[in-house]
């Protein structure tokens, strides 16, 4: 294996077949692949893991935002503590200390290092739920495209302006990946090199969200680069926890760009757009932690970042090119915001400060549950009890799973709060959704950027808890079926209202009774192949959030059908939902 992939090293040194993007200029459309759609490029394979359902949940998603069989050599315990000897190409830059990086770089010079340099810090848990294995970072460094970029501004669409600025992280897990010829070191190269050329095509991830002198946010193109951190875990995964989320694994507290949940640049200091960290275990997994801002991609533009990496790694083409056109969401003269709903430009501070208090003292839980194809037939039979309103479509897997974890997620917190049956009927819970934009507006296939909106359903406790899957499904669907084209452009229009310049605080989606989810479960997370096989685990990998019970549905490595739920509680009802029957009869852990 270590052969093979020097062998792919050399070969992209070399050079690598890429199609010329259309047009000269920064912000010129890229070429799409002949015939290719968005479809295609999020394909379901059911040999891959990717879950492949009815067209119905085809449906659903277009409204949703949507190996190698040798057993691991044991490696000598030194090589923990050994620096990697491979030369980096020149495109990578080490960073020794912040701010003598933030100097050099000030005048102009071009540092370029054979060896990086040891981050001398350990990253253990604080969290009783992780591992008290330490996560040893080994470098940080700077992956720039491969060909430069010419600087310019790209200027942010107002869809980018009106979501959360945080950071979306998904990590992956492959086995088997370091042994007795193929070392830790052969394999970040290789990512390195292979980071390096797909940023030329994706270049906005190499730049920084940075405040103008008008006081307005937007994104720098100018290849300071992707933050690149080497990790190590002196462990065994199965002894660490398992291949599950693990914030300790994206990166982002090793690379300081914040203190988090929220990521805005000020006067002085940009926001870097792209954290990767590459951590290896002592049993040859590594895990790769992605993360990229969500001002600058949603979840469909991420995947397509990290589709496309994989396919240059497999020295293939770009399948489909990102389009960097954001021009194509601008808002409509005159204005005309008026179906907009459920948004606020006041932080949660200004509505909310007890809840704004309690969303840092306040513990929260993040579970991860399987459920099975089974299960997934029931829930969605049993919500398919009546017919759905407005049409005869039946109810999706995703819109039939998600029901029931609204319920569940309700009556956990009517317990942990000790609710009375007047309390419940007295008090509102909302259940948020994203919902994607593409086909709505007719966007090109890969149009890189944020094309999301929030969608809303709204009942009494009382009623979800007692009006079982169909009806908490039927206030799901109603809900999805009223964002369409026009409700985006009144959204873009309303941003442009209000004069927004980024969102710098959480939206108040959630103030202890409601849910937020999101839906990947068509998203290709487990066709990110590098060239030693399919990932064995890969999720998103957000840290708990206190204020926000969440959602997070994902594909399952158990192949079509499978689904994996993360949720986020807090802590109390965590507990209770584990103990709760019609919870633990559904999922497992």
């Amino acid at each position: 294996m270590g052969r093979a992939i020097r062998s792919a090293l050399l070969a992209h040194n070399e050079s690598l077949v890429r199609e010329k993007p259309l047009g000269e200029g920064p912000t010129g459309q890229g070429k799409h692949a002949a015939g290719h759609t968005m479809g295609q490029m999020f394909s379901k394979r059911t040999d891959s893991g990717v879950e492949s359902d009815s067209e119905e949940d085809e449906e659903f998603h277009e409204a949703i935002d949507r190996d190698l069989p040798v057993a691991p050599t044991p490696r000598p315990r030194d090589i923990f503590s050994t620096p990697p000897s491979t030369p980096m190409p020149k495109e990578m830059v080490t960073i020794g200390e912040d701010e003598e990086l933030q100097e050099q770089e000030e005048q102009g010079q071009n540092i370029i290092a054979l060896t990086p340099h040891p981050v001398e810090e350990e990253h253990k848990a604080t969290d009783p739920q992780t591992p008290r294995a330490k996560v040893r970072p080994l470098s940080k460094t700077i992956v720039r495209p491969e060909t430069p970029t010419q600087e310019h501004w790209l200027k942010l669409s107002n869809l980018d302006r009106v979501v959360n600025p945080t950071f979306s992280s998904v990590i992956h897990f492959y086995t088997n990946v370091i042994d007795a010829d193929n070392s830790f070191m052969d394999v970040v190269a290789f990512l390195k090199t292979t980071l390096a050329k797909t940023l030329v095509d994706f270049y906005p991830l190499a730049g920084r969200l940075t405040l103008r002198e008008d006081g307005v946010v937007d994104l720098l193109c100018d290849d300071q680069g992707a933050i690149f951190i080497e990790a190590v875990v002196d462990a065994e995964l199965k002894d660490w926890g398992g291949a599950q989320p693990n914030y300790l694994l994206s990166g982002l507290e090793i690379a300081k760009v914040g203190s988090g949940p929220i990521y805005v640049p000020d006067q002085l200091t940009p926001m870097p757009v792209t954290v990767i960290q590459v951590t290896m275990f002592r049993c040859g997994t590594i895990a790769i932690g992605t993360n990229w801002h969500h001002t600058v991609a949603d979840g469909f533009s991420g995947t397509h970042f990290m589709r496309s990496w994989a396919e240059v790694a497999l020295n293939k083409p770009i399948s489909l090119r990102p389009d960097h056109n954001r021009g194509m969401l601008t808002p409509r003269n005159p204005l005309n915001p008026s179906l907009v709903y459920g948004y606020s430009t006041k932080s949660l501070e200004d509505i909310c400060p007890e809840a704004a208090k309690a969303s840092t003292t306040e513990p929260a839980r993040l579970g991860t549950f399987h459920l099975d194809k089974e299960k997934v037939k029931e829930l969605k039979d049993i919500a398919n009890l009546y017919p759905p309103p407005f049409t005869p479509r039946p109810y999706t897997s995703t819109e039939s799973v998600s029901a029931h974890l609204w319920i569940q997620m309700t009556k956990a917190r009517a317990s942990a709060n000790a609710y009375t049956a007047e309390s419940a009927r007295d008090t509102v819970t909302k259940f948020f959704m994203f919902v994607d934009g593409r086909k709505r507006l007719r966007l090109p296939a890969g149009f890189f950027g944020n094309v999301v909106c929030s969608a809303c359903a709204v009942a009494k406790e009382a009623d979800i808890i007692n009006g079982g899957v169909h009806y908490a499904a039927s206030l799901i669907r109603t809900a999805t079926r009223n964002i369409n084209d026009e409700y985006f452009r009144s959204l873009i229009d309303w941003v442009e209202d209000k004069g927004m310049s980024s969102s710098k605080s959480e939206h108040v989606n959630s103030l202890g009774h409601d849910v937020a989810a999101t839906f990947w479960t068509f998203f290709p997370l487990y066709e990110i192949e590098f060239g030693w096989g399919r990932p064995t685990f890969a999720a998103r990998n957000s840290p708990p959030r206190p204020l926000i019970d969440g959602i997070a549905m994902m594909p399952s490595a158990d192949g079509a059908g499978n689904m994996v739920a993360l949720l986020n509680l807090h802590a109390d009802r965590m507990s209770k939902l584990q103990r709760q029957i019609s919870f633990a009869t559904v999922f497992h852990s």
